[in-house]
């Protein structure tokens, strides 16, 4: 076995490289590469293991599952791309369980704090705010009205920005404390 310290800097520094990697990719074509994804997963199982034989491959693999769930358990299984859990499984691996559900809560939340910002952006903030307070009224709920031919086609938010900003800040945070 080798330096804990040692291990957890090595994770850090790997973990920062592939999510700015994920947001550079991310923010230029709304994707997220496997060869990106994929070679950050297999990494994070090599140090672990490296640094803590077995114990680091399982706990590798349970931040690698637990990772992806708490995202999808937050968005309840919408608006997020395969390249994003691929990306929080990755993350997971390199973090480990407990700091993984951490880096997705915090994900979560400036996903939304960056979702706002777009809609603001947009113009549209009020018209989704209103829309939601709708949903259980269904004469009055937008989605049973016919959109003319030229409505904007509502557009995706690259969220790996989101997982990347979430998991830097995840990991200052634990330097910090």
């Amino acid at each position: 076995m080798m330096n804990p310290a040692t291990l957890e800097k090595l994770c850090a520094v790997s973990t920062a490289i592939v999510v700015v990697g994920a947001i550079i990719t991310d923010l230029r074509s709304r994707r997220i590469p496997n060869a990106l994804t994929f070679t950050a997963f297999g990494v994070a199982l090599a140090v672990r293991f490296a640094f803590q034989g077995w114990l680091g491959l399982g706990l590798a693999l349970m931040g690698a599952v637990i990772a992806p769930g708490v995202l999808l358990l937050l968005h309840m299984g919408r608006g997020l791309g395969m390249g994003d859990l691929k990306l929080a499984a990755a993350v997971g691996a390199f973090l480990g369980p407990m700091p993984a559900v951490a880096a997705m809560l915090c994900s979560a939340l400036i996903g939304g704090v960056l979702a706002i910002a777009l809609l603001m952006r947009r113009g549209q903030l009020l018209s989704e705010f209103f829309g939601l307070c709708l949903i259980g009224l269904p004469f009055l709920n937008r989605k049973s009205v016919d959109l003319p031919v030229n409505a904007p086609v509502v557009t995706t938010m690259p969220y790996g920005v989101a997982i990347g900003i979430g998991s830097l800040v995840t990991m200052a945070v634990y330097a910090w404390l």
